[in-house]
């Protein structure tokens, strides 16, 4: 047999998701659209103040994923042929944006967001199965590391709560954030991710230092450094 027949056919049983990856790529191009509807339709149910704005943008995030999931419903991307009922999950998004979208006709933001929020584990769940390590599920993953420690810091009464919280947390903080560096699909804006990365770092780096010295003010301070680094990467078209 050709020396180099018997390479790509080495190569292929080596790397099977090389043999998928372009329509990966494509799943993940079409993805963008209607994901950052979602990602901004999440923002806006974060306040009350933007109900009016959040209506309309979960109606274009509704619309613009009916037709995405759609087309993958009937055409399931290679990757995700292991998951059974991916036809079915891939239509769900647009099923919760309606329901979501009940709550705000209601006035309840609240829910709205609670509901949302289902999208973003729906989609990291998948990924997962599926074996693919993506940038937006690294990001989640942060975030959820996130919120326990703004929860916890919050609860804190004196320093040496604080104190407690950079002992159980801090380097679990830390980690999450460099594991976003994990993710095989940053795409065209590498530059600006990066840029967002090393302002991550610092920010988690400077709030460390002041939940070590057991400042609960300083700290809930430099929080917002570090959400903000957050939100960068989250709301990028990715």
């Amino acid at each position: 047999m050709h020396r180099s027949i018997i390479f790509l056919m080495i190569c292929f049983s080596l790397f099977p998701s090389l043999a998928s990856a372009s329509e990966y790529d494509i799943f993940s191009k079409d993805l963008i659209k209607p994901y950052g509807l979602f990602k901004k339709s999440l923002g806006l149910t974060s306040k009350k103040e933007d109900i009016d704005k959040a209506k309309d943008t979960v109606k274009q995030f509704i619309g613009s994923w009916e037709g995405f999931g759609e087309k993958y419903s009937k055409d399931v991307p290679k990757p995700f042929l292991s998951i059974a009922d991916f036809s079915s999950r891939i239509l769900k998004p647009s099923i919760i944006g309606k329901e979501a979208l009940s709550s705000l006709e209601a006035g309840d933001v609240t829910k709205a967001h609670a509901v949302l929020e289902e999208v973003r584990y729906l989609l990291w769940d998948m990924r997962v199965r599926a074996g693919i390590v993506s940038l937006n599920d690294k990001i989640n993953d942060f975030h959820e590391a996130m919120e326990i420690v703004l929860e916890k810091i919050s609860a804190a009464k004196d320093p040496r709560d604080v104190k407690a919280v950079y002992e159980r947390y801090g380097a679990w903080l830390s980690i999450k954030w460099e594991e976003i560096l994990l993710a095989n699909d940053f795409g065209t804006e590498g530059k600006t991710y990066t840029e967002a990365l090393k302002e991550g770092r610092t920010s988690i780096q400077k709030l460390n230092d002041a939940l070590k010295a057991g400042d609960k003010d300083t700290s809930l301070k430099l929080s917002a450094g570090m959400k903000n680094s957050y939100k960068k990467l989250f709301f990028m078209p990715i």
